[in-house]
């Protein structure tokens, strides 16, 4: 059994097409998917050192499989020694990594891995400083010489594979401080600051930067590091810099009197291995607070009372999983309604949303 030519073709020109900005990655796991057994595939990243992993982008996989993964099961992956030693862009089995009689016996495969798959096929796709990032997919079942054309067949994309990674390897971040509304921040006095690899500032808008020369709340190092007066803030900080995926992309830390939202910034069509995360720190200087009328912009866009009040609650810094709690509904239902608002009002991701608040109310004031 082979795959056929029309196929492996069609995976090839999404790869190429993820590169040019008219695929993404979604739609190649999708495709690869349609070809293995029960297919599900998963774009992650290990640290066998640290006994951590975490699914960059994954396809057939539940949120509640990707969140344990990240949480527990990276640190039990049976295959992982095997894995860090495996030679990158060539397909192998799991079977390879660790036989079959010994897999079924471990936790990973009883708690975790059978309830999608029986066993796997993946291929290292990067190692660098102890970490690895690779590609894996479940499979439904088969023996492993039934199985060995999935391998195989990954280890023939690799060639495309590998510009794909060089490429988003030598990318840059896509943010700018104008694409975050620098000016806007700027007039309602705000300030702005753009934090990237290592915690480095990037850019900052003129509210930001006479706030960094004043150094209060925030300031720089003597390697260009931003740095938040209170430990705990900038231990907040560093948290959200980590590339490991823990769920939390705000957060909002009183800092000297000043309140400051540190927001995770979604890299758009871009795998977050390839690019180090990079934060919005948003400064609200205690002489100047700005509040917000969320239930008039709510019903500008059609809102529904349940929405405005996940609106307000991303804006004064709770997660999802605390508006759950507060509103006493499913973590679900919430990620189901903030879609909704990103919907009706055209954002894309909380940090959008939250320049859309502000743009909205900047307006307001000058009418």
């Amino acid at each position: 059994m082979i795959v056929a030519e029309d196929t492996y073709d069609s995976l090839v020109d999404t790869i190429y097409g993820v590169i040019f900005g008219e695929a993404t990655w979604d739609m190649f796991l999708g495709r690869w998917n349609e070809i293995v057994p029960g297919g599900r595939t998963t774009l992650f990243c290990h640290d066998p050192m640290r006994a951590q992993g975490a699914s960059q982008i994954d396809k057939g996989f539940s949120e509640e499989w990707v969140e344990s993964y990240a949480d527990h099961f990276a640190a039990v992956n049976p295959w992982s020694p095997a894995m860090s030693v495996m030679p990158m862009w060539r397909g192998f089995l799991s079977e390879e990594l660790l036989p079959r009689e010994a897999f079924v016996r471990t936790e990973f495969y009883n708690d975790f891995w059978k309830q999608c798959g029986e066993t796997a096929i993946g291929m290292a796709l990067v190692k660098r400083g102890g970490q690895m990032f690779n590609i894996s997919s479940s499979i439904a079942g088969g023996e492993p010489d039934d199985n060995r054309v999935y391998a195989d067949t990954l280890t023939r994309l690799a060639p495309h594979l590998h510009r794909a990674v060089r490429y988003f390897e030598a990318g840059r971040s896509e943010k700018s401080i104008d694409e975050m509304g620098g000016r806007l921040f700027d007039a309602i006095g705000v300030g702005v600051l753009l934090v990237g690899d290592g915690g480095r500032l990037d850019s900052a808008n003129e509210v930001g930067e006479r706030l960094l020369a004043e150094g209060h709340a925030v300031r720089l190092d003597l390697q260009g590091r931003v740095c938040l007066a209170e430990t705990d803030a900038d231990d907040c900080l560093a948290r959200l810099l980590s590339r490991w995926r823990d769920g939390e992309r705000q957060q909002v830390v009183m800092v000297d009197g000043e309140r400051l939202t540190l927001i995770r910034l979604q890299k758009s069509a871009r795998i977050q291995f390839f690019d180090a995360p990079s934060l919005a720190i948003i400064i609200e200087p205690s002489s100047k607070p700005v509040s917000m009328d969320v239930p008039r912009l709510g019903g500008q866009f059609g809102l529904t009372r349940a929405e405005i009040k996940i609106m307000q609650g991303l804006l004064h810094g709770s997660s999802i999983t605390d508006i759950a709690i507060e509103s006493n509904r499913s973590r679900e239902t919430i990620r189901s309604q903030l879609k909704s608002v990103f919907a009706k009002t055209g954002v894309n991701s909380q940090s959008e949303l939250l320049r859309l608040v502000y743009f909205s109310e900047q307006a307001r004031r000058n009418n």
